[in-house]
């Protein structure tokens, strides 16, 4: 069961959610809203040190990631859900298990499934510790994205990116 949350705004005039527990520490900062070097939004202040000013995120403001750790929403709803069960803390590696497939135009819509014209054939594969490993070649798109689906849980568990097969649209997809 989720927990009680609560809207704050940011500059420029955008709500973000927070759970309502964490509501008057972050309200004690003026937060503002930029672009993330992906080009994704993200919450910030800025904060004082001993050594200076620097920028904090909301994400990190909230989790306290120990040192060589990040960050990170589950979901990118704008990127402006903060509430701790949204969040994951984890290193750029394993956030990389978490996204979804590029945005740059490839042969398929899913992650980890690619054509192959000489074979007419679509061919699941993913990789793990640096190694690429072929999961085999399927006759539809959807059962490549499957294998990729159940390779993916098997190797990186459960926060594992899971490619939206067998799933109903939303309106927002269609």
């Amino acid at each position: 069961m989720s927990k009680p949350w609560r809207y704050i705004t940011v500059r420029p005039n955008k709500k973000v959610k927070i759970d309502s527990e964490d509501f008057k520490r972050v309200s004690e900062h003026s937060w503002r809203i930029t672009k993330g070097t992906t080009g994704r939004l993200r919450v910030v202040t800025s904060v004082r040190t001993l050594k200076g000013s620097r920028h904090v995120t909301l994400g990190k403001f909230l989790m306290n990631p120990p040192k060589g750790k990040q960050v990170y929403p589950r979901r990118f709803v704008e990127a402006l859900d903060y509430r701790k069960e949204n969040l994951i803390v984890c290193t750029l590696k394993e956030r990389q298990q978490l996204l979804s497939k590029k945005r740059t135009p490839t042969s398929s819509k899913y992650r980890g499934v690619s054509f192959l014209k000489s074979k007419k054939l679509w061919r699941a594969g993913i990789e793990v510790k640096g190694r690429a490993i072929t999961l085999g070649n399927f006759k539809k798109e959807d059962d490549a994205a499957r294998a990729y689906n159940k390779a993916a849980l098997e190797y990186f568990g459960g926060h594992a990116y899971q490619n939206p097969v067998d799933r109903k649209k939303t309106k927002r997809e269609a």
